[in-house]
């Protein structure tokens, strides 16, 4: 309720649509999910996944699906949706499907396959589901949770257990010809980018709030007469953290800021993700070595924060900036 309150699903909406902006930001959606995670990486997610829905039919959806279903995510009550790409298989290439969608006898689409670790999945609504449609390469189709042949299973993770994941079953689902999003250029293509780097954001968030707390840790817990902080291997190990939290967030800044030009952000985009998902894992990594037993125990945040921050280098789509 109180995500609703603050409009986090139409700040990717632009006015006209309904929206809160006048021209959408990618920065200003980076800055709005590093500052959720730094309070709690699974409730960022569970937060934003509808955003990225309504983000993505407003950035690639035609008329007449922005009319159908864009009204229902700028009013009072938004449905619970998710961005579905992530498949339960080892090694996934978000290029490389193995959802298949291909075109009925009698016009429309037929999908079949499964998604992972889909933010609350049980109570969604609508999603937006990645494919492989035959001809034609990876593409995104909006799937109503009534459909015929859709199921889901828990689909408990590692980390963002706040975000309440499910799997999402699709067995021979029949979609109208209306349910594939078209876009101007290449939508899949530029939502996995858009993807990556809502994930980069949430890791540096997150990332911020080891550090945080680390650093009064340190300085205030003893051994042997003084603040561990003075010895320098704790030193240099949060001054690293530090020096890499920097790097994280600025990379991501740079490619929000391209994708807000209508630059080129390929190469930025992999840059960041790359950066994030090495960097982020190690400042959870280490943040719990810092506090040695304590860090281990749920008494303190940093183990929950370990096991968050490793769904930056795993998890693909879901949310978008």
């Amino acid at each position: 309720a109180q995500a609703n309150e603050l409009g986090l699903t139409i700040v990717g909406v632009p006015e006209e649509l309904g929206g809160a902006v006048e021209q959408r930001s990618a920065v200003t959606s980076v800055l709005m999910s590093e500052a959720l995670a730094h309070g709690d990486m699974g409730i960022a997610v569970a937060c934003l996944a509808p955003a990225a829905v309504s983000t993505a039919l407003s950035l690639w959806g035609d008329a007449d699906q922005q009319a159908t279903y864009l009204p229902e995510f700028v009013g009072e009550h938004p449905p619970a949706a998710a961005l579905a790409i992530l498949e339960p298989r080892t090694l996934f290439n978000p290029f490389e499907l193995d959802t298949r969608a291909r075109e009925a006898s009698g016009g429309g689409y037929v999908l079949s396959g499964a998604k992972a670790l889909v933010p609350r999945a049980a109570d969604g609504e609508v999603f937006i589901v990645a494919a492989r449609l035959e001809d034609r390469g990876p593409a995104l189709f909006i799937v109503e949770s009534r459909t015929a042949g859709i199921s889901v299973e828990p689909d408990p993770g590692m980390g963002i257990r706040a975000a309440a994941t499910g799997r999402l079953i699709l067995e021979d689902v029949k979609l109208p010809a209306g349910a594939l999003l078209t876009g101007e250029t290449d939508p899949y293509r530029e939502c996995v980018h858009l993807a990556r780097l809502a994930w980069c954001a949430l890791a540096t968030g997150t990332g911020q709030a080891v550090l945080d707390y680390v650093i009064p840790y340190v300085n205030e817990r003893e051994a042997f007469g003084e603040p561990i902080a003075n010895r320098q291997a704790v030193a240099f190990t949060v001054a690293d953290m530090a020096i890499e939290l920097d790097a994280m967030r600025l990379a991501t800044y740079r490619a929000a800021s391209r994708v807000d030009q209508s630059l080129s952000c390929s190469r930025e985009v992999a840059l960041a993700r790359r950066l994030c998902g090495e960097h982020a894992t190690r400042i959870g990594s280490d943040g719990v070595q810092l506090l040695g037993g304590h860090g281990y125990v749920k008494e303190h945040p940093v183990e929950r924060w370990y096991r968050d921050l490793r769904a930056a280098s795993i998890l693909e789509g879901t949310l978008l900036v």
